[in-house]
């Protein structure tokens, strides 16, 4: 740690009383707000990586408090330390509601005794193999009630949520401890190795509104004149197109609908041309070789597309990967991706490994979110039980390690993506346990292994809250205070915590009251889709072909020539990223602002270098800002005006 770090403004401890109410009480704002404006709106404020269900009650509730409290007693208010620490909280707080978890939760949960009917043939093909702890039951009408609705003198049958959250939540603790011990034992590499450049947190820091002690010369990003310029013009188009909703006038084109499609040629995939302002912004934030080929070859796999539709070739099993040869070729690069990264750290991990058995090493771990010692037992000791977890609920051991090996190896790529690209929109096509049945053929396997797989839904689909992307940024976040960074942890969990428990009452509260199905975010349709899959794979036995096998061998190879060649040739303007990333839809709507941020970030570079690049900053941090500020006002717009009819205010 530098000396500048450790600077009088930073030695008050970050994780002080005040910064963790502060914190608890933000981590509750994120996780009503986030599930109370895609519930009652069908807002998705926590869709993106970065989500606005995080940054929007930041900024009301603590940036500007703060800021104000400064403006008259200038060692005054937060400081920086604390701000952050605040905002690592937010950010796992952020990781529950909805789409972050609790609609895939939720809709696991709520779904098979309400929605099992002989039409569907959910009772006969996988009821008796269904356990009876991770669902809801309707014996005493619990599943009903919670989707059509109780009158307001019928209490809430809380009982029967007991034993399926109990069991579900302590998966997902499971799942997110392995995580963060996978992240503490590979931190060090990816930060001093491999030199990452985690855009997220350098805009998380940014929105603190503090300076940044190692420039002392440079003044807070929200004291310069470019960022209160993005702020104007930002927010006053945000203000223009929240009151075109009486239909005075036309909007800017930058909401959710407002996309144009190029085409190439019949047989190939469209372009899309969306200008989103929230991957814009923070797409500045990362370098020009990883945007240049991230749009390259994005670009690229819609030609592959066109061609291989124009000759003939098709993906003869679905369930492997959804999108065809293309996304399989790139499903192949992302776990070479993996896997060359895990080679690459072979060292590092053994050191890592030799410090947590007492031997020699170089390694220190004073500066982790906890030693290693505990992330190599507490990893141990989680996957144990996820094992055991998975095997009582009726998978075989060994489509368990299969399966477990798949997960991780997904949430690792995109953690590790998401921390050098910055991509906040980042998804992919497939799902890992849909990639396992794909991979082995759903005629291998058991109706037990099938109806597991298929609950799996509610943790193997998303790709925030496990993938490690939270907590990798927030233990990027950590090297920025000093001291009490060992207590930032148990803080976060905490939030987490929090969280959760504000996300899931809410929702089962939501859901009693109104009944879930009048809700935008209705678990029933989500969930009939996820017990219909398992339906399909037992109804159409699957075997991986030979063709889709040499595209992602292919996908491997690519992968192994585009490292070697980076390597090699320092001239060499192909990242690996690009390869890994083409599958991704979200990103392919995002090729746009991609582009335009890599353009810019040329030009800049090319005329003034990187002085003239950083000095721009600010203005993307302030239009960032007024857009997610927008955000808030369209929904108060929406939620007093629009009710019945709100607006898509953005897309991904």
């Amino acid at each position: 740690m530098s000396d500048t770090l450790s600077s009088p403004l930073e030695r008050q401890t970050p994780v002080s009383v005040r910064a963790v109410l502060v914190g608890l009480i933000l981590s509750v704002m994120v996780s009503f707000w986030g599930q109370y404006a895609a519930d009652r709106l069908g807002y998705d404020p926590t869709y993106a990586q970065l989500p606005a269900c995080l940054i929007l009650p930041f900024l009301i509730l603590v940036v500007g408090p703060n800021l104000i409290v400064k403006a008259f007693r200038r060692t005054g208010g937060l400081t920086r330390g604390e701000l952050i620490a605040i905002f690592a909280m937010g950010w796992a707080a952020s990781m529950v509601p909805d789409r972050a978890m609790t609609r895939y939760l939720m809709a696991v949960v709520t779904t098979p005794y309400y929605f099992g009917s002989p039409e569907n043939q959910w009772p006969g093909k996988f009821f008796d193999y269904l356990p009876d702890w991770l669902v809801l039951g309707d014996e005493n009408g619990a599943a009903t009630g919670f989707f059509e609705g109780i009158g307001s003198d019928t209490p809430i049958p809380w009982h029967d949520w007991v034993v399926p959250l109990f069991w579900w939540c302590s998966a997902v603790a499971a799942l997110l401890w392995i995580g963060a011990c996978i992240i503490v034992m590979l931190r060090k590499q990816w930060i001093e190795h491999d030199r990452l450049r985690f855009p997220l947190g350098e805009v998380a820091l940014h929105l603190t509104g503090e300076a940044d002690p190692n420039e002392t010369d440079q003044p807070p990003f929200f004291k310069t004149k470019m960022f209160k310029f993005g702020l104007l013009l930002s927010g006053l188009i945000m203000i223009w197109n929240a009151l075109s909703y009486w239909g005075a006038w036309p909007h800017f084109p930058i909401m959710g609908p407002d996309v144009t499609t190029i085409t190439i040629e019949r047989a190939f995939p469209g372009i899309p041309i969306r200008l989103n302002l929230f991957v814009l912004c923070i797409a500045f934030f990362a370098n020009t070789e990883i945007l240049f080929s991230v749009w390259f070859f994005l670009l690229l796999s819609i030609i592959q597309k066109g061609v291989l539709a124009r000759l003939g070739f098709l993906s003869t099993a679905n369930t492997i990967v959804p999108g065809g040869l293309v996304s399989i070729q790139s499903i192949g690069a992302m776990v070479m991706y993996v896997l060359i990264g895990i080679w690459m750290a072979r060292r590092h991990l053994r050191d890592v490994w030799n410090k947590a058995f007492g031997r020699p090493s170089n390694l220190k771990d004073d500066d982790e979110l906890f030693s290693y010692r505990t992330a190599v037992f507490g990893c141990l000791v989680g996957v144990i039980y996820i094992v055991f977890w998975l095997n009582t609920a009726g998978l075989s051991l060994s489509i368990t390690i299969l399966f477990l090996f798949l997960l991780f190896v997904f949430y690792l790529a995109i953690a590790r993506v998401v921390a050098e690209a910055g991509l906040v929109m980042l998804d992919l096509p497939i799902n890992a346990h849909q990639f396992t049945v794909g991979i082995v053929g759903s005629a291998s396997l058991t109706t037990p292994d099938m109806t597991v797989l298929g609950l799996s839904n509610a943790f193997a689909r998303n790709w925030r809250t496990f993938t490690m992307i939270g907590v990798s940024n927030i233990a990027w976040l950590r090297e920025q205070i000093w001291p009490g960074r060992k207590h930032l942890f148990r803080w976060c969990a905490t939030a987490f915590g929090v969280s959760t428990l504000t996300s899931l009452v809410y929702f089962i509260v939501a859901g009693y009251t109104y009944g879930a199905q009048n809700l935008r975010t209705n678990p029933g349709g989500l969930g009939t889709g996820f017990y219909n899959l398992i339906i399909a794979w037992m109804n159409n036995a699957t075997q991986v072909s030979a063709l889709e096998i040499s595209f992602m061998a292919s996908g491997g190879i690519m992968m192994i020539l585009l490292t070697v060649c980076r390597y090699l040739f320092y001239w060499w303007p192909l990242h690996p990223i690009g390869l890994v990333v083409v599958a991704s839809s979200p990103t392919l709507g995002a090729i746009f602002p991609i582009f335009l941020a890599w353009l810019i970030q040329t030009i800049l570079l090319r005329i003034g270098g990187g002085k003239l690049y950083r000095s721009v900053q600010p203005l993307f941090i302030g239009i960032l800002v007024g857009y997610i500020l927008g955000q808030g006002l369209s929904f108060v717009v929406d939620f007093y005006w629009f009710p019945d009819a709100p607006h898509q205010f953005e897309a991904f």
